[in-house]
């Protein structure tokens, strides 16, 4: 019987661990806690390796990290991970399974059909590094990392609820999910944020073989739901106006407050009561 009973967090970021301005810092005395207790955390996005390697290094994180609403997954070299099949050396700092489609075989599918068909939506192919940081809020540097794109496309729709339906049934004959997240929709294989959870457990459980682990999932958005669904306890941040979303995972929690203030809640309630139990 394994010696140990950890949890191993995914969480996703916007208006999950990060508040609409970025900011984590409502969620630091649970984030101490679970470094303390050497329970890793995961981030789980539709944001870029290149932006959530920055945020990695703000929270000293040294667990693999899910980019691109799963479509790739990347290890850090350092720490004699069992990585497995797939991954290869493309990046200085880590190891990359690409599990969805490459962003220019879905910018051609996409863009093919706008020219043929004249469906109207613009994404961050069409956009200056200025006008994402305007649709996103981030600043100049950080669009530019957000830009930054390897599997997936962000776009905004500016057409008809009738005209979406024959897109996104035509992208969907070439492979292409049509995923709505809290700001945009995504262009992405038929990988999601569930294939890269079980990806980095089943890393964490060949790496460290003696370990029970728990999988903690947290998200706020329909595009979470995958990723809640797999896991062993949910965890469903709500907006100010309530939960977005619902569960199947066995153990649903929703927390008591938006964004990093509910965060800190829930995850330091199950540090503690994990740490009973080991």
């Amino acid at each position: 019987m394994p010696a140990t009973r950890k949890i191993l967090v995914v969480t996703d970021l916007d208006a999950t661990l990060l508040t609409h301005d970025y900011s984590w810092e409502a969620a630091k005395p649970a984030l101490d806690g679970l470094k303390e207790q050497g329970y890793p955390l995961v981030l789980n996005s539709s944001k870029t390796l290149a932006e959530m390697r920055q945020l990695a290094k703000e929270l000293d994180l040294d667990s693999p990290i899910i980019s691109e609403n799963g479509g790739l997954v990347a290890i850090p070299k350092r720490g004699g991970w069992q990585a497995g099949h797939g991954f290869e050396d493309t990046d200085p700092d880590f190891l990359t399974k690409v599990t969805g489609l490459s962003r220019e075989f879905i910018l051609k599918t996409a863009h093919a059909l706008r020219d043929q068909e004249g469906y109207r939506f613009s994404g961050f192919a069409d956009w200056s590094v200025d006008q994402i940081s305007t649709r996103t809020g981030l600043t100049h540097d950080q669009a530019a990392l957000s830009a930054d794109r390897q599997v997936t496309e962000p776009i905004v729709w500016e057409d008809s609820s009738t005209r979406w339906g024959a897109f996104a049934e035509k992208m969907a004959e070439s492979g292409i999910r049509t995923l709505r997240g809290g700001r945009f929709i995504h262009l992405m294989g038929t990988s999601d944020k569930a294939d890269g959870s079980r990806t980095v457990r089943s890393i964490y459980e060949a790496s460290e073989p003696e370990v029970q682990w728990t999988t903690v999932a947290l998200g706020d958005s329909p595009n979470d739901s995958a990723m809640l669904d797999c896991a062993d306890i949910a965890v469903i941040i709500p907006h100010e106006d309530g939960p977005k979303l619902s569960s199947r995972a066995s153990q649903v929690i929703i927390a008591p407050y938006p964004a990093s203030r509910g965060w800190n809640v829930v995850i330091q309630e199950l540090t503690e009561k994990f740490k009973k139990l080991t």
